[in-house]
């Protein structure tokens, strides 16, 4: 964390007056789910994907008329549904299922490239980084135990726990493509890969999200007149 907060104050103080740095929101729709491998013990498991969303806001500096260095923050809402389960014989067997529903406060770091001209349409695509800390969420679990034909049913919905239910911190690979408009304006999809295991003891949990998103970048459309008035400036006499 703080190699990244040390990068922003750099590009802080790199950035030449004139430069045309971004900013806005960004708002983005899509799925999510889980590679999952259950706690020690069960024997079977599968998992299906749930609505997933975000909402924040990014900064756009340029770094040359190509390569821009993007970070924002942003609440983000991940997890999966789960279904996990072993059995042994009619009298002894357990099975769970479980939906997840975890908020992060997420800070996304990305290098993206941009074809074109700034102050005119043009394509994106990046790869970065989204370390994020859970902020919330919901745990509901149906637990069917049956122990020497004795059977236990519990219900539960409850908040995530950290440290228990999941692990706090996790950080994914951001990959990304879409479409800049002259206006700032923009579209793209995105994937998030977690890369580090958040699940607790045996149990093994990666998130994976993907989606669209749309955002507006303020100061950007200031551009295509700034870009006429150096070709006037550099037309010869």
């Amino acid at each position: 964390m703080r190699l990244i907060f040390s990068i922003l104050l750099l590009l802080f103080a790199y950035n030449p007056v004139n430069a045309q740095v971004g900013f806005g929101p960004e708002v983005g729709v899509g799925m999510s789910t889980m590679h999952f491998a259950p706690p020690l013990g069960f024997t079977s498991a599968n998992v299906a994907t749930m609505a997933s969303g975000k909402v924040g806001g990014l900064v756009d500096f340029p770094l040359n008329k190509h390569l821009y260095f993007q970070a924002g923050l942003s609440v983000s809402s991940k997890g999966a549904v789960r279904a996990f389960s072993y059995y042994t014989n009619d009298s002894f067997n357990e099975s769970v299922n479980q939906t997840l529903h975890i908020y992060y406060a997420e800070l996304p770091v990305n290098l993206i490239f941009k074809s074109g001209h700034q102050g005119r349409g043009r394509f994106i695509g990046g790869i970065g980084a989204a370390p994020s800390y859970i902020i919330g969420g919901k745990n509901k679990l149906h637990d069917n135990f049956d122990s020497s034909g004795r059977k236990t049913i519990t219900d539960d919905d409850i908040k995530i726990v950290t440290g228990k239910t999941i692990k706090g911190f996790d950080i994914g690979l951001n990959l990304t493509a879409g479409y800049e408009l002259p206006t700032g304006l923009f579209f793209r999809l995105y994937y998030t890969i977690g890369i580090s295991d958040i699940g607790p003891g045996t149990e093994v949990d990666k998130n994976r999200m993907w989606g669209i998103s749309a955002g507006y970048l303020f100061g950007k459309g200031r551009n295509v007149n700034k870009e006429a008035s150096d070709l006037i400036d550099k037309t010869p006499e």
